[in-house]
């Protein structure tokens, strides 16, 4: 079956649904993976079990647990260099391109690389997350599915898509953040369709792993089952607007300090392998500092322990919490500029609910009155960091919503993430994720699309402008589709148009014969693919299948209009 023909939604739901099985068992695998890491290389034991959010004693080995980040550096450098370089990095920015400009083909190797890479990256104590790495791990396991059998681009693109919702969904406990993280940042639209294969794969990998890993809320403490946002705290929402503002230009330094990071690392002397040391190194140092000075290593690995400090109000000095946000910020762009392989999410949270809490505390100084908790500033914070740098505005909302297991802040996280975002794009247009493909020369886009080319017919974008003569008759000297006919029936077509320095002398484009017909009711996208599979020019679209009768040809698709239905759905995306 030749790749450009659609395959049955049945077989796509099926493919779902493994995709779904394979997501959450992965999830669970990736997990067991930097448990085993991370005991291995922190506390000297041969344990798959880790629990993020609690502190990792820092006893073991004293001044020496600099070198820890160090061995992790060296692995991954080496696994990275050797097999998959693509596994370098955060992950998202490779599966966007391998959406928009390879037709949704990752190599599995990735699985199996950025898997291992990452979770030593996280387990040596590398300042970063692990939901880019799932989310890529995910994608590439739609890949493969949409790969081995045959199907049109758009429809492996769905699987892509699909993969990587199920991976964060599962490693986070949060399926509807894990659908929003698809339908926002990686279908390239949205329809009856491809939402279905979303929601399947993603619903099927969060109960695999609830099974497998918790059916806790990942940040489950009893304080954070706050009460509804009433009358007395509504004043306070205005307080959410300038702390959304704040966390915009906090997102902004932070893209703009990763890529400069970056650019650092890759002009030093040496190579892979000097330079990641080099920065995991500093980590070291820092984590020692903090051990020794702070009593835990704080900014080390994905940093929920933090956060959950932060959140049960057991760190509240809006100093030290300032000093963190700080802190994580630069670990994280040693370790990521250096050529770690780990996400942004979790840097993102940790950085908006130390910055958020810091907010709080300032203002509950000022105002003394004031009802709405820090916890709420932290929330809020947290979902607006991340909202902001990725882009992914509702993602983060309801993502942080399913992450603590309440939902009474909506309103102030909403106000925070969408001043934020605003912020943000107003400073750097590019996402975290968009400007990494942005600095190699590929442009995609930021936010939902809808499907407005595919619910295009090729009725509602053709032109009525053409003309019918019988074979022999001298055409008219203007620009148009010329459709010669025999006996009624079309014999060619071919397209004209006027020589602007000699305007009298009408000319024609391509060899008579480069059309093709289709029937009025076909969709654009179908079209587009037919011309582009049989080469030809422009099409006639007749009132029926296969209509060859010149009565039956009721309007032209030529560029023409194809560029001016293309310039239509920029304006509406723009807008």
């Amino acid at each position: 079956m030749p790749e450009t023909e659609n395959r049955s939604i049945v077989l796509l739901c099926v493919l779902a649904v493994f995709i779904g099985v394979i997501a959450g068992i992965g999830a669970w695998i990736f997990r067991l993976l930097i448990g085993l890491f991370h005991n291995l290389l922190f506390l000297g034991q041969f344990s798959l079990h880790y629990d993020a959010n609690v502190h990792t004693p820092t006893d073991v080995w004293g001044i020496w647990v600099i070198l820890v980040p160090v061995i992790g550096a060296v692995g991954v450098a080496w696994l990275v260099k050797t097999f998959a370089p693509e596994a370098k990095g955060h992950g998202v920015p490779e599966v966007m391109d391998a959406i928009y400009y390879n037709g949704g083909h990752i190599r599995p190797v990735v699985v199996v690389v950025k898997s291992l890479a990452s979770a030593l990256s996280i387990g040596s104590g590398g300042a970063i997350g692990r939901e880019g790495p799932i989310i890529q791990i995910g994608a590439t396991f739609g890949s493969m599915m949409g790969s081995w059998i045959a199907m049109p681009p758009r429809q492996r693109i769905i699987l892509v898509a699909a993969g990587a919702g199920a991976g964060i969904a599962a490693t986070f406990n949060a399926p509807l953040g894990g659908i929003l993280f698809a339908v926002e940042l990686l279908l390239v639209s949205v329809s009856a369709q491809s939402i279905l294969l979303v929601v399947t794969s993603t619903i099927l990998a969060t109960y695999i792993g609830r099974q497998l890993l918790s059916m806790t809320p990942s940040f489950d403490v009893p304080a954070l089952q706050i009460p509804d946002f009433g009358i007395g705290a509504n004043w306070g929402l205005i307080l959410f607007l300038p702390f959304g503002l704040i966390c915009g230009v906090a997102a902004t330094v932070f893209i703009r300090a990763i890529y400069w990071a970056e650019d650092k690392f890759d002009a030093m002397p040496g190579n892979y392998y000097s330079r990641h040391m080099l920065g995991m190194a500093v980590v070291g140092v820092m984590i020692y500092v903090m051990q020794l000075y702070a009593g835990h290593f704080y900014v080390q690995g994905v940093g929920y322990a933090t956060i959950l400090d932060v959140l049960t109000s057991a760190l509240s000095d809006p100093w030290f919490l300032l000093l963190l946000f700080a802190l994580k910020m630069v670990a994280t762009c040693l370790t990521l500029g250096s050529g770690a392989s780990g996400g942004v999410f979790s840097p993102s949270l940790f950085m908006g609910a130390t910055l958020g809490a810091a907010f709080g505390s300032v203002m509950h100084m000022i105002f003394p009155g004031l009802e709405v908790g820090i916890t709420v500033f932290a929330i809020a914070g947290m979902a607006a960091m991340i909202g902001s740098t990725t882009g992914a505005v509702f993602t983060s909302v309801v993502m942080l919503a399913e992450m603590t297991g309440d939902h009474n802040t909506v309103l102030p996280t909403v106000l925070t993430t969408a001043a934020a975002y605003a912020v943000r794009r107003h400073l750097s247009p590019a996402s975290i994720y968009t400007l990494k493909l942005n600095r190699r020369g590929r442009s995609v886009p930021e936010g939902m699309t809808s499907a407005f080319l595919a619910a295009k017919e090729i009725k509602d974008i053709m032109t009525r402008n053409f003309t019918t003569l019988p074979e022999g008759e001298t055409p008219p000297d203007s620009p148009g589709i010329v459709i010669w006919t025999r006996e009624g029936r079309v014999s060619v077509a071919e397209q004209r148009f006027v020589d602007k320095s000699r305007p009298e002398e009408p000319l024609s484009v391509g060899a008579p014969g480069k059309y093709l017909v289709v029937p009025e009711a076909l969709g654009m996208v179908d079209v587009l693919q037919q011309l582009k599979d049989q080469k030809a020019e422009f099409a006639l679209v007749s009132t029926a299948p296969d209509a060859k009768m010149a009565a039956d040809i009721v309007g032209v698709v030529t560029v023409t209009e194809i560029s001016n239905t293309l310039k239509d759905a920029a304006i509406l995306q723009k807008a």
